[in-house]
């Protein structure tokens, strides 16, 4: 056994050996080169690539498009085919004609793009189909919602007097109508911050998968502005109106004040007073001929979580 592998590991080192792997390498090349040299026939299949698309149209069915190619050219082009297939441009602005709802590629039509994507050493025999139809809808404009999704939780203390929104707060879609009639909304991605004491300012990126790769939207994301401020509570006195009382009737109602309760920023506190607020009762609201309802009809901008410490107002109707 050692000397059958002996003498297999001497063919090796051998002169011999080498010459003849070098011929046998030599002679496979040029077989090889010979092949590659002829001129062959075949048909290959190319995926189509729309160009020149007028923006008021949105190509539905453009995916399936393939033309079938009968080529006649050098076996180094199949080499290079096979290893890498090009796309096909089609001219949706000299080779499209419109007809009906479809938009209608012809080889009659389109014949001198396709055949000038080859060079000169490709001859094309034939191309299957001879049509290729694609349906369009046409584009529309709509504007929807940008649906915040944030979880902000403020440290004791601390609050805001900014409506919590995106910048922008809604977003354009240009889209096939068919498309954007079902889309009623877009959610920005998932945001939480606890014990805030500070401005808020983050970028969030918008959920766009769900709106399909047919409709199209320059915004990626948006921007969260949050002013954060040192918050403070304060407590007004205010008179009670009561208002629609029918002709002739005199109402004697406790009592005649109210305090409510409200939050503002520590910047903004010396400038809120009572006459910033105005507290009503109607008439025609009153439960059960004995109690009114306070509603609040005026308030500042600057204040949040109002609060009326007094919910009923008691009433008697005087002789």
């Amino acid at each position: 056994m050692q000397t059958i592998k002996s003498k297999i590991l001497g063919l090796f080192k051998s002169k011999k050996i080498n010459v003849f792997l070098l011929f046998f390498l030599l002679a496979f090349s040029i077989l090889v080169l010979t092949k590659l040299s002829k001129v062959y026939t075949a048909t290959l299949t190319f995926d189509v690539n729309p160009i020149n698309v007028d923006d008021t149209f949105v190509l539905i069915n453009q995916d399936n498009a393939k033309l079938n190619i009968t080529l006649e050219t050098y076996g180094f082009d199949w080499l290079r085919y096979a290893i890498n297939r090009p796309l096909l441009d089609i001219d949706f602005n000299t080779d499209i004609v419109k007809k009906d709802s479809s938009l209608i590629w012809s080889m009659s039509r389109g014949f001198a793009n396709i055949n000038k994507q080859f060079s000169k050493e490709k001859k094309i025999i034939s191309i299957n189909p001879d049509t290729l139809s694609f349906k369009y809808d046409s584009n529309s404009i709509k504007y929807v919602p940008i649906v915040l999704h944030a979880n902000i939780k403020y440290a004791p203390g601390y609050n805001t007097l900014d409506v919590v929104k995106t910048k922008p707060d809604s977003i354009k879609l240009i889209g096939p109508s068919s498309i954007l009639r079902k889309i009623k909304k877009i959610d920005t991605d998932n945001l939480d911050v606890l014990d805030v004491k500070a401005n808020i300012n983050k970028i969030l990126t918008l959920q766009l998968d769900s709106i399909g790769n047919k409709v199209k939207t320059n915004l990626k994301q948006v921007q969260l502005e949050v002013k954060v401020s040192k918050f403070s509570e304060g407590v007004v006195s205010l008179p009670i109106e009561v208002i629609n009382v029918p002709e002739g009737i005199t109402l004697n109602y406790f009592p005649k004040q109210i305090s409510l309760s409200y939050a503002t920023s520590l910047e903004n506190f010396k400038n809120i007073s009572a006459q910033d607020f105005k507290v009503v009762c109607n008439y025609k609201d009153a439960i059960d001929n004995s109690f009114l309802t306070p509603n609040l009809v005026k308030q500042p901008a600057s204040v949040k979580n109002i609060r009326l410490l007094q919910q009923k107002i008691e009433f008697i109707i005087k002789e």
